[in-house]
Order: C-alpha cells, then sequence, then structure tokens
C-alpha cells in the first residue's frame, strides 16, 4: 500500500478524473488521446513493468501501424520531458518513466499517484472506524475523497485495460463514502449523516450499505417513519432491479426499527474491533508437490478476486487450473473459508442433449463439502451461505457448467460475502465474470517449464542431477508439449526408463509416451485421457471439426478453414471448440487460431481415414492457391503485408511441400509461387532444399518448371553458389524456347534470363530478352516484370560502360516500380543506380540512392535487400572518409549475417565481393573491433541495431 508523503512529492500523476500531471505542483503538458493513454496504462501498472507488446495492444488494439513501437518510443520520450525538463541530462525524468527490460515502468515517488494516496487514506480510515477512532476516521476520509475531481480514468472509460481499475477505484469510492456516513452517524452528526446517505442511495441505489446507513441515520434523527419508508424502498429496489431479497443487516435493521430497539439499531453500526475474529473453517487440498511458475498467474487471479467476485480459470486439460486455484485459494486468510469443491465425479449430460445437466447436483456437492445438511437445491445452499465471508473453489466445472452457471448466479445475487473461483475448460458465462485463460508455461532454457520438468524427473530417478545436455534436450522437449504442465510430468514420469533425448525422440508418439500420472485422478493418468475428458464433450459437428482442423500445422484463420473444411456450418462448430480451449484464439485481424500439439495428436489419432485423405487434398490445394496469390502479391504494394502472411503460414507451407513430395507437379507449383518470399527472408538453405527437384522436371508444364527453375536459379546467386547458378541457368535456357505461345512462362523465362545474363555481362542477349520482356509484359498487365525487364538493360548497359544509358534505363524500372509499389525491384534499380554512381566516383549521388533504397526495403520488410544496401553504404561512406560509421554497417551486417547466414558479398562476388575486401584490408583493426562490439552490444537490447543503423541513415539523408 501506497505511503502518504508528509509533503508534496515533486512529480504527481492524477487519475481521480481527467488524466493531469504535476512537476514541482505545474501542471505539465501530456500531449494527444493515445500519448495519454500510454501514461494511464502504466499508472494501472502502479510501478509494475508493462511491456512494449502490451502497450501497443492497449493504445492501438488491432489497428496498430507497422511503425507502432517507434511511434511509442516517440510518446515515452514526449513523456519523460514533460515529467521532467531535466531529462535529457539524465536527471528525474529517466527514473521516473523508465525502461525496464522488454517495456516501460511508471515509478512514481511516494504519493505521487492519487489513486494510491487514496486507497491507502480509505483503508488506514477503514481500520480507524473498525478500532473506535471515528473522529480520525472521518478526517482520513475527507481527505481521500477530496482527491476525486470525476470519474476514475475518465479520459480512458473506452480502453479495456482501465476497466477493472476503473471498477476497483469506484468500488473503493462507494465503500469511502458509505465509511463517511458512518463516522458521521457514529459521531452523532446525524443531519450530515442522513444527507450523505441520501445523495449515495440516490446515485447508487443498488447498495445495500447505503440503505442500511440512511435509516440507521432517519432513525438516529428521531425520525421513525422516514427510517421505514427507506427501509421499504430499498427491499422493493433489490427485488425489481435484483430479483434478490435483502441481507441480513437490512433485516434485522428493520425488525429494530419496527421494535424501536436502540441497541438493535446500534448493532448495525461500526463497533471496535478488539480481535481478529476466528476462521470457522478451511478446507483446500493441500498440493503433493511444490508449484513451479505460476507467480504471475497467482498474482493476476488475487488481483481479479479483489475486484470480481466470480473468476473462472479456463485451459484445456492438463493446463494446471486446478493446481493454480489451489495455489490461489492456499494464499487467502478468509474469515471463513476457503471451500474447495471438487465437481468432476458429478454426473452431466452428454454435448448432444438439449436440457440442462442431466442429475447434476453442484449444490448438493458444495453442501456435502461445506459440511452442512441443507437438503437438496439451490436455495436451501443459499440460505447457509448468507452470513458467510469466504471463497467457494468450483473444480472441474465443464461437463455440468449449466448448473453450475445457475448455482454460482444464485449465490453471488443472495451472498455479499461470497467469492467464486472456479476452473472449467468453458467459461460459466455468469454475470461479471472474470477469466483468466490459464497459459502454458514459458519454455526457454532457464523457465518454469524445464524447471518442472527437471524436478520431476529428479523425483522420478532418485534425485538424479541433470547434465547441461539433459536441460537443452529438456527445454526443447518441453516446447514440443506446449509448455502444458500435465504433459511435461508425464513426461518426467517416464524418466526412470528413457533419457530425456530419447523423450524427445519419441514426441511423434506422445500420446503413447505420456502416461504414468496419478492413479487417483484417473482421467490425469494419461495425456490420451485428459484430451478425452474434452473430447466427449463436444457435438458430432464439433468433434468432425476438431479432427479436421488438426490437419493444419502452426495456426489457420478463417479463410483457411473455409476452404480445406467446406462445411457450410463449420464456421458454427468453431466458436465452441474456442469457447471449450480445444482451439486457441490468437486475436489480430483477421483472427487466427491455434491447435496446442498434444491436441493435434488427439485429433489425427481419433480421425477417421477417409477425413484424413480428404482435408490433406484440400489443405494442400488451398496451400498451393496461397502460393498463386503470393506469387503476384510479393511484388506489388501489399508484399510487406504477404510476408507478414508467409511468415504465419510458413509451417502450413511445410507440411503441405512435404505431403506431396512425391507429387512433383504440385511440389513445384508451390515451391515456384513462394520462391521470393524465401529469397527476401534470406532462408537460402530451405528455398533451395525446396526448389532443388526443379532440375529433374521433365515432361511438366512449362509453367511449374520455367517458374520453379528460375526461383532455383536466383536462389543460388543468393547463396553464392556460381556453380550451381550456371547450371540452372543452363536449364532455363533450355526450357526458354518451347514458353513460346504461352505467354506467361515466357514472360517469367525472359525475365530471369534478362536478369542473369546482364549481370553476367552478356549485353546484347540480356538487352534483347529484356526488350521481349518489356513488350510481353505489357501485353499482360504485369508492371512487376516490366520494372525487372527495365532494370535488367540498365544493368546490361552498366556492364558495357554505358554510365548514362544505365541511369536511363534504371530510372525507369525505379519509376515503374514505384508507381506499381513493386518495392523489391525499386530498391534493386537503386542499388545498381547507386553501383553506377560509385563506379562514376559520385559517391554523394550513391549515399542518396543507397538511404531511399534502403527504405524501401524496410517498408517491403526485405531482409537481404536491405543488408546488401547497408553493406554498399558502408563502402559509399567509407570512400567519403566517414570511416567509423562504414565499419559500423559493416558490423551490423557481418552480425546479421552470422544469424541468417545470408553473406551479401557472396551473392555478388563481381562489385560487393571487391567492396568488403577494401573495407576489410582499409578499415583500422582497432576501430572495425570497436564497432564489432557496439554492434554486438545493441543486438542485445529491445531494439537490437535498428536504432544503430537509424542514426547512421539520418547522418546521410
Amino acid at each position: 500500500m501506497a505511503p502518504v508523503p508528509s509533503g508534496p512529492p515533486p512529480v504527481v500523476v492524477r487519475v481521480l478524473g481527467a488524466l493531469i500531471a504535476e512537476v514541482d505542483g505545474a501542471p505539465v503538458s501530456l500531449g494527444g488521446p493515445r500519448p495519454r493513454a500510454v501514461l494511464a496504462r502504466l499508472a494501472v501498472a502502479d510501478g509494475r513493468m508493462v511491456t512494449d507488446d502490451a502497450l501497443i495492444e492497449d493504445v492501438w488494439g488491432d489497428g496498430a501501424p507497422r511503425t507502432a513501437l517507434l511511434t511509442l518510443q516517440g510518446y515515452i520520450s514526449s513523456l519523460r520531458k514533460s515529467l521532467d525538463p531535466a531529462n535529457a541530462r539524465g536527471g528525474l525524468g529517466a527514473r521516473v518513466l523508465v525502461r525496464d527490460g522488454p517495456g516501460y515502468a511508471l515509478r512514481l515517488p511516494p504519493g505521487g499517484l492519487d489513486a494510491a494516496v487514496f486507497a491507502t487514506l480509505a483503508a488506514e480510515a477503514r481500520t480507524a472506524l473498525g478500532r473506535g477512532e471515528a473522529e480520525t476516521a472521518a478526517r482520513l476520509l475527507d481527505d481521500a475523497l477530496a482527491l476525486w475531481r470525476g470519474p476514475a480514468y475518465v479520459d480512458c472509460l473506452d480502453r479495456e485495460f482501465a476497466a477493472p481499475e476503473i471498477a476497483r477505484l469506484t468500488a473503493l469510492r462507494h465503500g469511502a463514502t458509505e465509511d463517511r456516513a458512518a463516522a458521521a452517524l457514529v459521531l452523532g452528526d446525524h443531519t450530515r449523516a442522513v444527507a450523505m446517505a441520501e445523495a449515495h442511495t440516490r446515485e447508487h441505489p443498488l447498495r445495500e450499505r447505503g440503505w442500511v446507513l440512511l435509516a440507521a441515520a432517519l432513525y438516529r434523527s428521531g425520525r421513525q417513519g422516514d427510517a421505514s419508508t427507506a427501509l421499504r424502498t430499498a427491499r422493493r429496489t433489490l427485488a425489481d432491479e435484483l430479483g434478490a431479497d435483502p441481507g441480513p443487516d437490512l433485516v434485522a435493521l428493520q425488525d429494530a426499527v419496527l421494535r424501536q430497539d436502540d441497541a438493535g439499531v446500534a448493532a448495525v453500526l461500526p463497533t471496535p474491533v478488539t480481535t481478529s475474529p476466528a476462521r470457522r473453517h478451511r478446507r483446500v487440498p493441500v498440493p503433493l508437490t511444490p508449484t513451479v511458475g505460476r507467480e504471475d498467474d497467482v498474482r493476476t487471479v488475487a488481483d481479479a478476486l479483489r475486484d470480481h467476485r466470480s473468476v473462472t480459470l479456463t485451459g484445456p486439460g492438463g493446463m494446471g487450473k486446478t493446481r493454480l486455484a489451489l495455489e490461489v485459494a492456499g494464499r487467502r486468510d478468509d474469515p471463513d473459508g476457503p471451500w474447495f469443491v471438487e465437481l468432476a465425479g458429478l454426473p452431466g449430460r452428454s454435448a448432444d442433449e438439449a436440457g440442462p445437466d442431466a442429475g447434476a447436483d453442484p449444490a448438493g456437492a458444495v453442501a456435502t463439502a461445506l459440511g452442512v445438511t441443507s437438503g437438496r437445491g439451490v436455495d436451501a445452499l443459499v440460505a447457509v451461505l448468507a452470513d458467510r465471508r469466504a471463497l467457494l473453489v468450483l473444480d472441474n466445472c465443464e461437463h455440468v457448467v449449466d448448473s453450475v452457471a445457475v448455482l454460482v448466479s444464485e449465490i453471488l445475487r443472495s451472498c455479499p460475502g461470497m467469492t467464486v473461483l472456479a476452473t472449467s475448460r468453458v467459461s460459466l458465462g455468469t454475470p461479471g465474470e472474470f477469466v483468466h485463460e490459464t497459459p502454458p508455461l514459458a519454455t526457454t532454457g532457464d523457465g518454469p517449464a524445464v524447471e518442472l520438468f527437471l524436478a520431476r524427473a529428479s523425483d522420478a530417478t532418485g534425485g538424479a542431477a541433470a547434465t547441461e545436455d539433459d536441460r537443452l534436450a529438456a527445454a526443447r522437449l518441453c516446447e514440443g508439449l506446449d509448455g502444458m504442465p500435465l504433459a511435461i510430468e508425464l513426461a518426467a514420469a517416464q524418466a526412470r526408463t528413457l533419457s530425456v533425448q530419447q523423450l524427445l525422440d519419441h514426441l511423434d508418439d506422445r500420446l503413447a509416451m505420456l502416461r504414468g500420472g496419478s492413479r487417483a485422478t484417473p482421467r490425469h493418468a494419461t495425456m490420451a485421457a485428459a484430451v478425452e475428458w474434452s473430447y466427449r464433450s463436444l457435438t458430432d459437428g464439433e468433434k468432425l471439426l476438431f479432427t479436421e482442423l488438426g490437419i493444419f500445422e502452426g495456426g489457420f484463420d478463417l479463410e483457411a478453414i473455409t476452404a480445406v473444411v467446406d462445411r457450410r456450418d463449420a464456421v458454427l462448430d468453431l466458436a465452441p471448440l474456442v469457447e471449450k480451449s480445444l482451439v486457441k484464439a490468437l486475436g489480430g485481424h483477421p483472427r487466427r487460431y491455434r491447435m496446442l500439439e498434444t491436441l493435434r495428436s488427439y485429433a489425427a489419432f481419433v480421425r477417421d481415414h477417409d477425413v484424413t485423405a480428404r482435408v490433406r487434398r484440400r489443405h494442400v490445394q488451398w496451400v498451393t492457391d496461397l502460393a498463386d496469390a503470393a506469387y503476384v502479391e510479393l511484388r506489388g504494394p501489399r508484399a510487406a503485408q504477404w510476408m507478414d502472411r508467409l511468415d504465419r503460414e510458413m509451417p502450413n507451407v511445410r507440411a503441405a511441400l512435404e505431403y506431396c513430395a512425391d507429387d512433383l507437379e504440385t511440389h513445384l507449383h508451390i515451391a515456384g509461387g513462394l520462391y521470393w518470399f524465401w529469397y527476401r527472408r534470406g532462408h537460402v538453405a530451405e528455398g533451395l532444399r525446396y526448389l532443388e527437384p526443379a532440375m529433374k522436371a521433365r515432361d511438366l508444364p512449362a509453367a511449374v518448371t520455367v517458374r520453379a527453375v528460375a526461383g532455383l536459379t536466383i536462389t543460388r546467386y543468393l547463396a553464392g553458389d556460381i556453380a550451381g547458378l550456371m547450371e540452372s541457368f543452363g536449364r532455363l535456357a533450355e526450357l526458354e524456347p518451347t514458353t513460346v505461345g504461352d505467354p506467361v512462362p515466357r514472360s517469367d523465362a525472359l525475365v530471369a534470363l534478362a536478369y542473369f545474363e546482364a549481370g553476367a555481362g552478356l549485353v546484347e542477349p540480356a538487352l534483347t530478352h529484356a526488350a521481349d520482356a518489356v513488350v510481353l509484359a505489357r501485353e499482360l498487365g504485369a508492371p512487376y516484370s516490366e520494372a525487372e525487364a527495365l532494370m535488367s538493360t540498365g544493368t546490361a548497359w552498366l556492364r558495357a560502360g554505358e554510365a548514362e544509358r544505365a541511369h536511363d534505363y534504371l530510372g525507369r524500372a525505379i519509376d515503374v516500380a514505384t508507381t506499381s509499389g513493386y518495392r523489391w525491384c525499386e530498391a534493386s534499380a537503386l542499388w545498381l543506380d547507386a553501383k553506377v554512381s560509385l563506379a562514376e566516383h559520385d559517391d554523394d549521388r550513391a549515399v542518396a540512392s543507397l538511404v531511399r533504397m534502403i527504405d524501401a526495403c524496410e517498408e517491403a520488410a526485405d531482409t537481404t535487400s536491405t543488408m546488401v544496401g547497408l553493406m554498399t553504404l558502408a563502402y559509399a561512406l567509407f570512400r567519403r572518409g566517414h570511416v567509423e560509421d562504414a565499419a559500423a554497417l559493416r558490423a551490423v551486417v557481418d552480425l546479421r549475417s552470422e544469424s541468417i547466414g545470408y553473406w551479401p558479398a557472396a551473392m555478388d562476388p563481381v562489385d560487393l565481393g571487391p567492396y568488403v575486401a577494401e573495407l576489410t584490408e582499409s578499415i583500422p583493426a582497432d576501430t572495425a573491433a570497436a564497432a564489432v562490439a557496439t554492434a554486438r552490444a545493441a543486438a542485445e537490447g529491445r531494439d537490437g541495431t535498428s536504432n544503430l543503423v537509424e542514426d547512421i541513415l539520418q547522418r546521410c539523408r
């Protein structure tokens, strides 16, 4: 709880009303709605770190631009300058709005956040009121309530991140207002108590305590009739609005007022607390093993229980919902409880049965757990719980969710002191329910998933110590098991028989391997049993869709489902699978979905052979159509979005390519459509692997063969494989005559031949093929082919030593590429134009072209071309005498090359090779070493080497 400072803090952020900030008592500018939202989000976190991704999601939502991270950094910089003008000198601002790991935190001085000060004063006042110090309580509450200038976080009422905090602070404000009226009553200031309680009940007529205080204040003022009227109004309002009977305090007060029982009226007022109330009961099972890796989730759920009376932990079977609930409940200190009720043994209806859960009696299970005799039914149980203040944990609700929802709704409506924490593979759907989707454990090398596996494996092997190789294999094993705690524990149970590496090798047969769990809980004895528990609850349609979706690798969207499943009603069954935690919705637009690998394995296990054959064929066709679309889209204005899309879909692409490896036509059709993606991402080895079969292709359609051979040739060029390049280039030349009369493959062949002929200095054939390609491109309406052909013409003139003609044709290529949105060709033509300028010793023009090139590459998300541009720029800057910048860019490119295995100089031994050799020979060793150290240090930061590169580019602009 935040301390209340004795003097004004130097920096204050006020959220109890419109968001304002003050430095040394003076308001400061916070900018527009989005920077203000950033500050509000950090204020909600109350000193805790908020990641960049979370800030972007909360501030922009699904509409975040590609530049959101840079914009966020700009907002942070502006807010720092406002929060402390001395920030540029490393003063207080840097200590208030700080970088903390992968995000930012707002570290205000004590008393710097009005919401925290209010909560502290309100809590201290309640304690004072309980001790009988009403005068102190009144003073503290007056100070606390004076902090409010309007609704909390009023600038962010429409933002999801603020809703829980707004609800928490609003509830505290209501409680503080009621406490102030209670203090006035105790102090004998009945007139003020009546005025406050009347205003409060008028604004918040469903708060029962307000009516109690109003009636008591009226009675104490000698207005017994008005007190009775207030009580009748309260009963009618609660019945009409909530369908609820009055609570015990209201009933007792009404009886006391009717009997004019002063002592009875006094009983509802705050009285000094001399001892802590004794806990009646506590019945929560104690876990037999320590809980690993759930501290963040425990805090999140505990915080949710402070703000919500109904919290549900969801997730697939085996994700650790029960263990998390036990951990949260075990740390509670309720006056009565907490209580744990296991519902797995209750009979439930099957998914295809209509109506309520057959034979389910969760109320009876709760009554049994509490050790009370309540008869059968919800009403009797509610009567028993009416005056209790406790947490009720309902475990495994999914198969009786309808009955549990009715029970929980009635308990929350009629038992104001009760809070419910449920675990279920599907949410309850009760009003005000807070749903926490239980996440997998992090699977990094030193993360909780590995810690859990090694701890349980050590138990299984009598305390055997793990080697470093075991730890590395365990990280890969846990990642393959989706970080699912039950799967990890079942795998660890096999460590007595198999090594960690052997377990990893058997992942493909995980359902057979993952067994040996608790005999006391049959549904968790094997992973298959855990999944079957969920599968049995599905309708026939949901079961079919579940098995069909298991065909996807990595993830999928609605368009993919429609293409592969091909059933009109399939989409209707998707929502229940998401609701029941068998499919995970990943967010974004369009929504993407994913199945855990363990669930995919079970789907394959139960899927009918005919269904498998059908969806596999349709999956391959969907990927083929995707490749056809990608071939065009990667050469147009939406290339960056399609690069991102293919990043997401690459697991599906690989699965389709592996499946149709024996169907050479389909295999090359897909690979030929996607080679541009592999080229631009620098995925040389993968591209070569899937394109190499093109050299064996005979008697296939020319459109398929030509495109695949062209893709293989350019990928070998990217790899610096000159011998391989010449081989596939020769095959392309053989194919060219066969394309006459077939415009699309002929265009592909002419453009590719011209490109490599020009690069090799074969000027005349390059000019001929390029001229034919331009004519054909215009006939086909393919500006991307026209731009490439014009670029090849410029390259040919470069090799011929005709600089003026080279500049002319490269300029035309740039114009066509820019107009059509073909950023790669624009960038490549700018690079070639820069090389012409370097040959003319016009270094300034070369630098200008290269800066434009790199900007185009960044816009197109083109990894390899960016590296080429940066290395060429390093050489141009070196020639201008900017040795340190040249060394820095060289170091950055080398570092990125180590990461992805692509080396620009190997791709272009004619020009870039000598550039790099000159840099290596001429840059002093100490300068080069310092640049490497700086680049490696930058690479370890959140933004990698981007800021280092951007600083150099800014100096070049």
